[in-house]
């Protein structure tokens, strides 16, 4: 297996929600279905991103507060969880759509690791 950086996930994240928004619009023809996959795999993408950019503050800190720790990430899923709680309360979401768009990063990150074995661009070796 290669190396994935996080730029190449969220490209091929951004392009499963393009994608997967119109499909679901095309195929499905229900705005509750569009809207449930589009709000969730936003969310998707939001959580992936602010993730990222809290990873990369820690990590380029070299120096780990507790603040950042008890702090920032709680923060985080706590901002999440309130999101999805509105979202499954108050809108009128379907499940199975909801839960599709909430697969979108795991989708994107299979896709981007096996994208260059099928590809003929990649440099095979040969024994």
């Amino acid at each position: 297996m290669r190396e994935i950086t996080v730029t190449q996930v969220e490209r091929c994240n951004l392009a499963l929600f393009i994608l997967g928004s119109i499909a679901v619009a095309v195929v499905v023809r229900d705005i509750m279905a569009f809207f449930s996959f589009a709000v969730a795999s936003a969310i998707v993408i939001f959580n992936f991103r602010l993730l990222k950019n809290i990873i990369a503050k820690l990590v380029l800190k070299q120096e780990i507060s507790r603040k950042d720790l008890l702090i920032s990430l709680p923060a985080k899923f706590i901002l999440l969880l309130g999101i999805l709680t509105v979202i499954v309360v108050y809108g009128n979401i379907k499940p199975v759509y909801f839960l599709m768009g909430l697969s979108t990063v795991f989708v994107s990150i299979l896709v981007s690791q096996l994208l260059p074995v099928f590809s003929s661009s990649s440099p095979k070796e040969t024994r």
